[in-house]
């Protein structure tokens, strides 16, 4: 089968899939769990509650036998340093397993001195590491939970995560939103579903699902995808997608970024003979008129659709106005790039005409 979507389909579907949760589960958005510790050895007792309103909690699950926790030390430490003036808390927890007794755990700290500056606390009945680490379904560590100034669980992950400082310093600035962080969260236990019916061959199921998801996420391209890929490569029915794309648009033609995400996952298409250009060109041109002409990447998307139908002018008309409102964004080289590409077409094309003639 030489469709690439396939081979796409199975890594986006392993990207978004949540863990299952071993206890009560946790979902970003959902106040986060009272702190149940048997004994803090350095720093003051935390209470949540007490904080809400006010402060701010970074929590890390850790153990002296992790290299990647110890790693991880200098940094906790920069910043507790950093943004303990703003309300920030680094708590480190770590409890029993693997000879982590609490004598261990003193000793390593008293030995670390200030370079571990944050407050350390030993979880002697993994009540607290049921309630985080289980309530996501984590089994590794290091692991991270943040936690706004409103009590609520914002962000969990690796701390080594690229985007874990930058939320940090969002959520001290109270400009965080975590309403897209708390969809996706929410879409994963979907996701899993999505992956189990995929295992099992079950197409109506599947497809069944990834609309529900689009229900939810209208501009998921990951669900979008995964629609084509059952469409054009599972059950050989291109009409049905034809229907699908209908419904799509009628239900969310006034949303850009869905009608944008929808544009490029028909143009994503390996096989030309599978694509659909006027589905492709409805959808970016409805994201256009949604976006009033006023968003580059939209318009870099409706450019696209329109140089596919061999309106090449058109094309660069477009992604000139891309690159001019795109001005100081990092993206405007790749769009200036798009732009010669279709200067280059347009050029041969006039000498295609004189040869031909």
């Amino acid at each position: 089968m030489l469709w690439h979507r396939v081979l796409y389909l199975a890594v986006s579907l392993s990207l978004v899939a949540s863990t299952v949760a071993k206890g009560q589960p946790l979902k970003l958005g959902d106040l986060a769990p009272p702190l149940k510790i048997s004994e803090w050895i350095k720093g003051d007792r935390v209470d949540l509650a007490k904080g809400r309103g006010k402060d701010v909690y970074f929590i890390e699950f850790w153990a002296t036998w992790c290299p990647p926790c110890i790693a991880s030390i200098p940094h906790l430490t920069e910043l507790q340093r950093k943004y303990r003036s703003r309300g920030l808390t680094v708590i480190a927890v770590s409890g029993p397993g693997k000879g982590e007794t609490l004598r261990v755990v003193k000793r390593f700290v008293r030995k670390r001195g200030d370079s571990m500056d944050y407050t350390i606390a030993y979880d002697g009945a993994n009540k607290t590491s049921d309630k985080y680490m289980g309530g996501v379904g984590a089994n590794g560590i290091p692991y991270a939970f943040l936690i706004d100034r409103s009590g609520a669980l914002v962000w969990y992950g690796h701390p080594d995560d690229p985007v874990m400082d930058e939320i940090i310093d969002q959520v001290i600035a109270g400009k965080y939103d975590a309403s897209e962080a708390i969809l996706q969260d929410k879409l994963g236990p979907m996701f899993d579903r999505l992956n189990r019916l995929h295992m099992m061959r079950n197409w109506s199921g599947f497809t069944s699902t990834a609309k529900s998801i689009l229900d939810q996420d209208s501009k998921n391209e990951a669900a979008l995808s995964a629609l084509v890929y059952v469409y054009l490569v599972e059950t050989e029915d291109p009409e049905g997608l034809r229907a699908f794309v209908d419904l799509h648009i009628s239900a969310h033609g006034d949303d850009s970024e869905s009608m944008n995400a929808l544009a490029w996952t028909l143009m994503g298409i390996a096989e030309l003979g599978s694509r659909h250009p006027d589905l492709s060109l409805r959808a970016a041109t409805a994201a256009y008129k949604a976006s009033n002409g006023r968003d580059f990447a939209v318009i870099n998307t409706y450019a696209r659709a329109v140089f596919e139908i061999g309106l090449v002018d058109r094309a660069l008309e477009l992604q000139e106005k891309a690159v001019a409102l795109a001005d100081g964004d990092e993206l405007r080289d790749s769009l200036k790039k798009t732009a010669e590409f279709y200067r280059k077409c347009k050029a041969l094309q006039s000498t295609e005409r004189a040869v031909g003639g």
